[in-house]
Protein backbone atom coordinates (compact mmCIF):
# COMPACT_ATOMS: atom_id res chain seq x y z
CA UNK A 1 0.00 0.00 0.00
CA UNK A 2 2.52 2.54 0.79
CA UNK A 3 4.30 1.94 -2.34
CA UNK A 4 1.28 2.51 -4.67
CA UNK A 5 0.84 5.87 -2.51
CA UNK A 6 4.21 7.19 -2.94
CA UNK A 7 3.96 6.35 -6.45
CA UNK A 8 0.21 8.15 -6.72
CA UNK A 9 1.98 11.58 -4.34
CA UNK A 10 4.78 11.19 -7.09
CA UNK A 11 2.26 11.50 -10.47
CA UNK A 12 0.63 14.38 -8.15
CA UNK A 13 3.31 16.06 -7.71
CA UNK A 14 4.89 15.71 -11.44
CA UNK A 15 1.12 16.96 -12.39
CA UNK A 16 0.86 19.52 -9.87
CA UNK A 17 4.43 20.87 -11.37
CA UNK A 18 3.59 20.53 -15.22
CA UNK A 19 0.34 22.77 -14.54
CA UNK A 20 0.76 26.34 -16.08
CA UNK A 21 0.80 29.68 -13.81
CA UNK A 22 -2.13 31.59 -14.31
CA UNK A 23 -1.01 34.27 -12.31
CA UNK A 24 0.19 35.62 -9.10
CA UNK A 25 -1.20 33.82 -5.85
CA UNK A 26 -3.84 35.70 -4.18
CA UNK A 27 -3.68 37.72 -7.43
CA UNK A 28 -7.00 38.02 -8.19
CA UNK A 29 -10.87 37.43 -6.99
CA UNK A 30 -10.53 33.71 -7.64
CA UNK A 31 -7.93 31.07 -6.42
CA UNK A 32 -7.46 27.89 -6.36
CA UNK A 33 -5.45 25.46 -4.49
CA UNK A 34 -4.54 21.97 -5.21
CA UNK A 35 -3.25 19.20 -2.79
CA UNK A 36 -1.85 15.69 -2.51
CA UNK A 37 0.14 13.38 -0.01
CA UNK A 38 1.22 9.86 1.56
CA UNK A 39 2.06 9.30 5.51
CA UNK A 40 2.88 6.59 7.64
CA UNK A 41 2.00 5.86 10.89
CA UNK A 42 -0.20 3.97 13.41
CA UNK A 43 -4.00 3.49 12.79
CA UNK A 44 -6.75 2.75 15.25
CA UNK A 45 -9.82 0.64 15.14
CA UNK A 46 -12.07 -1.10 17.71
CA UNK A 47 -15.56 -1.99 19.18
CA UNK A 48 -15.37 -2.20 22.37
CA UNK A 49 -18.20 -4.13 24.52
CA UNK A 50 -19.73 -3.73 27.70
CA UNK A 51 -18.11 -0.58 28.33
CA UNK A 52 -19.27 0.23 31.63
CA UNK A 53 -17.71 -3.02 33.35
CA UNK A 54 -14.15 -2.49 30.74
CA UNK A 55 -13.10 0.82 31.31
CA UNK A 56 -10.57 0.04 30.97
CA UNK A 57 -10.31 -1.39 27.70
CA UNK A 58 -8.72 0.81 24.41
CA UNK A 59 -9.07 0.76 20.87
CA UNK A 60 -6.57 -1.43 18.79
CA UNK A 61 -3.21 0.46 17.75
CA UNK A 62 -1.11 -0.63 14.61
CA UNK A 63 0.70 -0.29 11.79
CA UNK A 64 -1.16 2.15 8.59
CA UNK A 65 -0.20 3.84 5.58
CA UNK A 66 -2.09 6.39 3.83
CA UNK A 67 -2.68 8.62 1.37
CA UNK A 68 -4.64 11.68 0.85
CA UNK A 69 -6.05 14.32 -2.06
CA UNK A 70 -8.59 17.52 -2.22
CA UNK A 71 -9.13 21.08 -3.57
CA UNK A 72 -9.92 24.53 -2.34
CA UNK A 73 -11.52 27.34 -4.68
CA UNK A 74 -12.10 30.32 -3.53
CA UNK A 75 -13.91 33.66 -4.92
CA UNK A 76 -12.69 36.60 -2.61
CA UNK A 77 -12.91 35.71 1.28
CA UNK A 78 -15.59 32.42 0.41
CA UNK A 79 -13.68 29.35 0.13
CA UNK A 80 -15.45 25.79 -0.98
CA UNK A 81 -13.23 23.17 0.04
CA UNK A 82 -13.44 18.71 -0.69
CA UNK A 83 -10.71 16.55 1.04
CA UNK A 84 -10.65 12.79 0.96
CA UNK A 85 -8.40 10.99 3.77
CA UNK A 86 -7.21 7.12 3.51
CA UNK A 87 -5.66 5.16 5.81
CA UNK A 88 -5.04 1.24 6.18
CA UNK A 89 -5.68 -0.70 9.12
CA UNK A 90 -3.05 -3.79 9.74
CA UNK A 91 -2.59 -5.94 12.57
CA UNK A 92 -3.90 -4.14 16.12
CA UNK A 93 -2.89 -4.84 19.44
CA UNK A 94 -5.23 -3.37 22.52
CA UNK A 95 -5.46 -4.04 26.44
CA UNK A 96 -9.13 -5.12 27.45
CA UNK A 97 -10.45 -6.03 30.92
CA UNK A 98 -12.26 -9.10 30.47
CA UNK A 99 -14.60 -10.69 33.73
CA UNK A 100 -12.39 -8.36 35.56
CA UNK A 101 -9.10 -9.94 34.57
CA UNK A 102 -7.05 -7.02 32.23
CA UNK A 103 -5.49 -9.24 28.89
CA UNK A 104 -3.25 -8.43 26.13
CA UNK A 105 -5.29 -9.09 22.75
CA UNK A 106 -3.24 -8.93 19.02
CA UNK A 107 -4.96 -9.77 15.99
CA UNK A 108 -3.71 -10.21 12.35
CA UNK A 109 -6.15 -8.75 9.54
CA UNK A 110 -6.75 -5.70 6.89
CA UNK A 111 -9.36 -2.68 7.03
CA UNK A 112 -9.28 0.82 6.03
CA UNK A 113 -10.50 4.07 7.45
CA UNK A 114 -11.52 6.78 5.17
CA UNK A 115 -12.66 10.24 5.75
CA UNK A 116 -14.53 12.60 3.04
CA UNK A 117 -15.10 16.34 4.05
CA UNK A 118 -16.62 19.07 2.49
CA UNK A 119 -16.60 22.43 4.07
CA UNK A 120 -17.76 26.17 3.38
CA UNK A 121 -15.78 28.52 4.82
CA UNK A 122 -13.08 32.51 4.52
CA UNK A 123 -10.12 32.14 3.51
CA UNK A 124 -8.34 35.06 4.78
CA UNK A 125 -5.16 37.16 5.76
CA UNK A 126 -4.03 36.67 2.32
CA UNK A 127 -1.42 39.23 0.31
CA UNK A 128 -0.90 39.53 -3.29
CA UNK A 129 2.76 37.18 -4.42
CA UNK A 130 2.40 35.29 -1.37
CA UNK A 131 1.06 31.68 -0.52
CA UNK A 132 -0.20 32.19 2.71
CA UNK A 133 -3.63 32.29 3.97
CA UNK A 134 -6.07 31.31 7.29
CA UNK A 135 -9.16 28.86 6.45
CA UNK A 136 -11.84 29.12 9.11
CA UNK A 137 -14.07 26.33 7.88
CA UNK A 138 -17.32 24.27 9.05
CA UNK A 139 -19.03 21.83 6.97
CA UNK A 140 -20.06 18.21 6.59
CA UNK A 141 -17.64 14.58 7.16
CA UNK A 142 -18.46 11.35 5.89
CA UNK A 143 -16.53 8.14 7.94
CA UNK A 144 -16.25 4.63 7.16
CA UNK A 145 -13.78 2.06 8.77
CA UNK A 146 -13.98 -1.67 8.39
CA UNK A 147 -11.81 -4.54 9.98
CA UNK A 148 -11.31 -8.36 8.30
CA UNK A 149 -9.88 -9.85 11.16
CA UNK A 150 -7.57 -13.54 10.08
CA UNK A 151 -6.13 -14.47 13.51
CA UNK A 152 -6.13 -13.41 17.38
CA UNK A 153 -4.31 -13.95 20.12
CA UNK A 154 -5.07 -13.45 24.24
CA UNK A 155 -2.04 -12.58 26.13
CA UNK A 156 -0.42 -14.98 23.28
CA UNK A 157 -2.18 -17.82 23.05
CA UNK A 158 -4.80 -18.63 20.10
CA UNK A 159 -8.52 -17.45 19.77
CA UNK A 160 -11.46 -17.85 18.49
CA UNK A 161 -13.31 -15.37 20.79
CA UNK A 162 -15.43 -13.48 19.62
CA UNK A 163 -16.96 -15.24 16.28
CA UNK A 164 -16.48 -11.96 14.08
CA UNK A 165 -14.34 -11.80 11.37
CA UNK A 166 -15.65 -9.08 9.43
CA UNK A 167 -17.02 -5.64 10.60
CA UNK A 168 -18.01 -2.47 9.22
CA UNK A 169 -18.79 1.14 10.81
CA UNK A 170 -20.13 3.74 8.87
CA UNK A 171 -20.65 7.65 10.11
CA UNK A 172 -22.05 11.09 9.27
CA UNK A 173 -22.14 14.42 10.76
CA UNK A 174 -20.88 17.89 10.76
CA UNK A 175 -17.09 19.18 11.24
CA UNK A 176 -15.75 22.91 12.27
CA UNK A 177 -12.20 23.79 12.07
CA UNK A 178 -9.20 26.43 11.30
CA UNK A 179 -5.84 25.57 9.33
CA UNK A 180 -3.36 27.73 8.45
CA UNK A 181 -0.64 28.19 6.30
CA UNK A 182 2.34 30.69 7.02
CA UNK A 183 5.22 31.44 4.82
CA UNK A 184 8.64 33.19 5.64
CA UNK A 185 10.44 34.29 2.47
CA UNK A 186 14.19 33.52 2.25
CA UNK A 187 15.10 34.46 -1.21
CA UNK A 188 14.12 32.49 -4.17
CA UNK A 189 12.43 29.62 -1.50
CA UNK A 190 10.57 30.50 1.58
CA UNK A 191 9.91 28.31 4.77
CA UNK A 192 6.78 27.21 5.07
CA UNK A 193 4.75 26.19 8.30
CA UNK A 194 1.10 24.67 8.27
CA UNK A 195 -0.88 23.75 11.37
CA UNK A 196 -4.92 23.05 11.88
CA UNK A 197 -7.27 22.02 14.21
CA UNK A 198 -10.59 20.41 13.57
CA UNK A 199 -13.18 19.18 15.97
CA UNK A 200 -16.24 16.92 14.61
CA UNK A 201 -19.28 15.57 15.57
CA UNK A 202 -19.98 12.49 13.28
CA UNK A 203 -21.64 9.23 15.43
CA UNK A 204 -22.11 6.06 14.03
CA UNK A 205 -25.00 5.21 11.49
CA UNK A 206 -24.63 1.79 10.44
CA UNK A 207 -22.76 -1.25 12.03
CA UNK A 208 -22.47 -4.37 10.35
CA UNK A 209 -20.99 -7.83 11.52
CA UNK A 210 -20.08 -10.62 9.34
CA UNK A 211 -22.23 -8.60 6.53
CA UNK A 212 -25.43 -8.80 8.80
CA UNK A 213 -26.72 -4.97 9.89
CA UNK A 214 -26.84 -5.00 13.84
CA UNK A 215 -29.36 -2.74 15.01
CA UNK A 216 -27.60 0.37 17.01
CA UNK A 217 -28.72 3.33 19.24
CA UNK A 218 -25.88 5.77 19.24
CA UNK A 219 -25.31 7.98 22.28
CA UNK A 220 -22.21 10.60 22.74
CA UNK A 221 -19.80 10.74 19.96
CA UNK A 222 -16.47 13.25 19.49
CA UNK A 223 -14.19 13.56 17.13
CA UNK A 224 -10.79 15.77 17.08
CA UNK A 225 -7.85 16.35 14.69
CA UNK A 226 -4.80 18.10 14.38
CA UNK A 227 -1.85 18.77 12.10
CA UNK A 228 1.76 20.40 12.31
CA UNK A 229 4.30 20.13 9.58
CA UNK A 230 7.07 22.69 8.02
CA UNK A 231 8.41 22.75 4.46
CA UNK A 232 9.68 24.67 1.35
CA UNK A 233 7.64 27.12 -1.12
CA UNK A 234 8.28 28.48 -4.28
CA UNK A 235 6.01 31.32 -3.88
CA UNK A 236 6.52 32.22 -8.24
CA UNK A 237 4.84 28.50 -8.72
CA UNK A 238 2.40 28.56 -6.16
CA UNK A 239 4.28 24.90 -5.13
CA UNK A 240 4.69 23.96 -1.30
CA UNK A 241 6.16 20.84 -0.15
CA UNK A 242 5.43 20.07 3.50
CA UNK A 243 5.96 16.83 5.50
CA UNK A 244 4.35 16.68 9.15
CA UNK A 245 2.51 14.92 11.58
CA UNK A 246 -1.56 14.65 11.13
CA UNK A 247 -3.46 12.94 13.72
CA UNK A 248 -7.38 11.50 13.52
CA UNK A 249 -9.68 9.91 16.09
CA UNK A 250 -13.06 10.11 16.91
CA UNK A 251 -15.20 7.25 18.73
CA UNK A 252 -19.16 6.94 19.12
CA UNK A 253 -20.73 5.02 22.54
CA UNK A 254 -23.51 3.19 21.01
CA UNK A 255 -25.45 0.22 22.08
CA UNK A 256 -26.62 -2.94 19.91
CA UNK A 257 -29.52 -4.57 19.47
CA UNK A 258 -30.73 -2.40 22.79
CA UNK A 259 -28.61 -4.50 25.08
CA UNK A 260 -25.18 -4.93 24.72
CA UNK A 261 -23.42 -1.31 25.26
CA UNK A 262 -20.08 -0.59 23.37
CA UNK A 263 -17.41 2.35 22.27
CA UNK A 264 -17.22 2.24 18.64
CA UNK A 265 -13.92 4.26 17.12
CA UNK A 266 -11.23 4.68 14.80
CA UNK A 267 -8.14 7.36 13.82
CA UNK A 268 -4.85 7.60 12.69
CA UNK A 269 -1.83 9.07 13.67
CA UNK A 270 0.54 9.63 10.71
CA UNK A 271 3.22 11.61 9.62
CA UNK A 272 3.23 12.64 6.57
CA UNK A 273 4.75 14.17 2.86
CA UNK A 274 2.35 16.38 0.83
CA UNK A 275 2.62 18.64 -2.06
CA UNK A 276 -0.20 21.40 -3.14
CA UNK A 277 -0.43 23.41 -5.94
CA UNK A 278 -1.55 27.29 -5.86
CA UNK A 279 -2.99 29.77 -8.42
CA UNK A 280 -4.56 33.01 -8.69
CA UNK A 281 -6.83 34.39 -11.17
Amino acid sequence: MLKKSVIFVAFVALGLIALPIQAEVNSGNFGLILNGGVGTGSSMYGVILNTTNDSSSTLGIGPGSSFNAGVMANFSLIAIHSQLYYATIKDLEWDQNVSGVDAKFKTEGTGYYWTWDGTLGIKALTEEGDMGYTHIFVGFRIWKATRDEDTRTVNGVSSSYPPVKNQEMVGNGFILGIRDFTTLPLGPVSLALQTGLWLYKAPLSTFKQNGNEEKTTADQNIGLGFEIGGGLAFEDLGLAAIVGLRMDVQATEIKINDITDAVAGSGYAQFFFAVSKEFGF
